[in-house]
């Protein structure tokens, strides 16, 4: 690969669509970087393939090779690589997906052009002097918040664990949080103040983990134009993070087995065995039991892993926690953009509360990094969501009382006459100007989308 001669950080932007990438370009020329761009997928991937780029931004639905094939092109070539997925409303299980596969971010259309500005400005090295392949050197994103009994319990875990230099493995969905519960039990341990190196292996293609985990030496394959010394030594003496170990090639699941039980790496196309101490604590969102029993996860590395499992639940099953940590991101968000937005709508929390968070903490961040952008005052409206949130069909909302026998003691509130009132006079209005939500909105004093919202949430279409 080469590099940039001036040492300026590079930046790749890939879009089918002209406009598009000019817009991306303008924004992006003041910052000091050295900005390339790609008219698709095709393209892109043969400049990453030859350029080492520390930030991809990429359309996700490109004709012939998509944002996705991008993504794996870039990490692939360099596991630090940062790729942001730009993707359209609809497209967001694919988003979720992308962000497996090692994707930094994703940003929903429409977005304004300073959220975007703001999260690439944050994959970005500070300057020519600025590493950006150490990401174990970077301080914790977030503390662990939240008022679920889960979330209690899991930090006494981490508590009780983090001291020992046993081996944990950590269980749950994409975007719980997995590395932060890492990063804590790194946090927690006498390992502090030594490396800690994080690995996403699902990914990396084999022949690129293996080169990734024990580093490979000058001429051990095309392109090897120098050693380069592997994660275990880079976390010599701390913890090496896998994430998404489930996704390891059993044959390199083999060569890993052996590490853990020598405490020896050989580098690829070496013949010298280096010592390494080293804590493992791994991730991964499958069932690695079944895994065994399908034949694609070997049973003993399985039990090398599995000291101790900690389990991240989804946030759909920890409601308790969207106040707290919907409070941090606002904090966290206003501070960068120099803003004070400190609360939600009511109709806003009322959507966060039904909504079920299939990127769970990692999609709650994006959304509320996406609203304070937005934002022109101090609290968030309904404007500010991407319209898939917006539009999620009615049901109970996660904060409100779950109990049944309860909520049926709660029938017939003044919050339930209020909705009822609300409906009524809504319907009336719709049926006066003939179904034109626009008139209909503009005679109840609403916006169109929070008319839309109600009409969802009442059942009336």
């Amino acid at each position: 690969m080469t590099s940039d001669k001036t040492g300026n950080p590079r930046l790749l932007i890939v879009d089918d669509k002209e406009s598009m990438r000019s817009l991306l370009h303008a924004a992006m020329s003041d910052k000091g970087w050295d900005l390339t761009t790609a008219a698709d997928g095709e393209e892109a991937i043969a400049l990453i393939r030859e350029t080492r780029f520390n930030l991809v931004i990429t359309d996700l639905k490109m004709p012939k090779f998509d944002g996705i094939d991008v993504l794996r092109a870039a990490k692939e070539a360099d596991a630090d690589m940062k790729v942001i997925v730009v993707t359209a409303f609809g497209t967001m299980e694919t988003a979720v997906e992308a962000m497996r596969l090692g994707a930094s971010d994703f940003i929903a259309k429409p977005f304004a052009i300073e959220e975007i500005e703001l999260k690439a400005a944050k994959l970005m090295p500070r300057g020519p002097s600025d590493k950006t392949t150490l990401p174990f050197d970077t301080p914790l994103d977030r503390p662990m918040v939240g008022d679920s009994l889960h979330t209690k319990d899991l930090l006494q875990m981490i508590e009780k664990v983090g001291p020992s230099k046993s081996a944990v493995l950590i269980t749950g969905p994409t975007g719980t949080g997995k590395e932060l519960v890492a990063r804590a039990l790194h946090q927690a341990s006498p390992l502090r103040e030594r490396p800690f190196v994080a690995l996403n292996c699902a990914a990396l293609a084999s022949g690129v983990l293996e080169s990734e985990l024990f580093g490979h030496e000058k001429g051990a394959f095309t392109g090897a134009v120098s050693t380069r010394i592997g994660r275990f030594e880079q976390a010599h003496t701390g913890t090496l993070f896998l994430d998404e170990v489930g996704d390891i090639d059993p044959s390199i699941q083999t060569k890993l087995l052996r590490v853990l039980q020598e405490n020896e790496v050989e580098r690829v196309g070496g013949h010298e065995s280096i010592h390494v101490d080293v804590r493992i604590v791994a991730a991964t969102n499958r069932d690695l039991k079944q895994a065994i029993s399908d034949g694609d996860f070997r049973e003993d590395f399985y039990y090398r892993l599995n000291v101790f499992t900690i389990e991240v639940a989804p946030l759909a099953e920890r409601p308790e926690d969207l106040p707290a940590l919907t409070a941090h991101f606002l904090q966290k968000f206003s501070a960068e953009t120099g803003k004070q937005v400190t609360s939600l709508e009511a109709e806003v929390s009322d959507i966060f509360g039904r909504y079920a968070w299939p990127g769970n903490v990692r999609e709650l961040e994006n959304v509320l990094e996406r609203a304070v952008v937005l934002a022109d005052g101090a609290t968030i409206s309904s404007e500010e969501l991407p319209r898939e949130l917006v539009l999620t069909p009615y049901k109970e909302s996660a904060f409100t009382d779950s109990d049944p026998q309860r909520a049926a003691q709660h029938a017939g509130t003044l919050g339930d006459r209020t909705d009822t009132l609300e409906s009524d006079a809504i319907r009336e209005a719709l049926e006066k100007f003939r179904w034109n939500k626009s008139k209909a909105a503009e005679h109840l004093g609403l916006k169109r989308t929070t008319l839309q919202y109600k009409i969802k949430k009442y059942g009336l279409e």
